[in-house]
């Protein structure tokens, strides 16, 4: 079983992000987690510099992705015992195997994921770390999706991902990737208990 989970960057500033992780990790159905982390402030900082001064779409787009590696890198800092590659070929060989690797997806999304069938990303601001890591999720044909942020939806809101991205909860690309990925949960880490939610498939209803 191959498991995605997209580790928002607002739950940076956890002082005890890796220790939460852990335990959410210890309870879930055994699988390969594959942890991709968001961009947090480090990408807030590139849109307050294109607020201020317009940057080429897509050279933002590039510069958030080489920062998904600096954060990827301090995922790894706060996890250690958790392997941490960038190569695409290696990743698909230990998602074979029990356990956990953190994936800094730069080299993949320069030259393997414009390859893919599916949903192309599009290189501008539609673009963030959670259809990056639902891209991902379907490159691996993985059995679950896990969305880690600091809240769950608003209650009145439909969990379906095409309301969620009108609300803005996650971007509009991986709404329109919906029907190719695998059972989508949310996760608000920052509770404690952290609190979920299933986001329901396309054409099941609202959940």
């Amino acid at each position: 079983m191959i498991r995605v989970v997209k580790v928002g960057g607002s739950l940076f500033d956890l002082p005890d992000l890796g220790a939460r992780l852990r335990r959410w990790l210890e309870l879930q159905r055994p699988a390969h987690n594959v942890l991709l982390a968001g961009g947090g402030p480090l990408v807030e900082q590139i849109r307050a510099w294109h607020a201020d001064e317009p940057i080429e779409d897509a050279a933002a787009h590039w510069m958030c992705v080489d920062l998904l590696t600096v954060t990827a890198h301090m995922l790894h800092a706060w996890m250690p015992e958790i392997p941490l590659v960038e190569d695409d070929c290696l990743l698909c060989q230990r998602v074979g195997e029990p356990g956990a690797t953190i994936f800094g997806p730069a080299p993949w999304m320069r030259h393997s994921e414009p390859g893919l069938p599916g949903t192309w990303l599009p290189t501008n601001w539609e673009t963030t770390s959670d259809s990056i890591a639902g891209r991902l999720a379907a490159a691996l044909v993985a059995d679950e999706f896990v969305l880690m942020k600091s809240a769950l939806p608003r209650r009145r809101t439909s969990r379906e991902l095409s309301a969620l991205a009108a609300a803005g909860y996650v971007d509009p690309v991986l709404a329109q990737m919906a029907p190719e990925l695998p059972a989508t949960r949310l996760v608000d880490l920052r509770s404690v208990p952290p609190l979920e939610a299933r986001v329901p498939r396309p054409g099941e209803g609202v959940s």
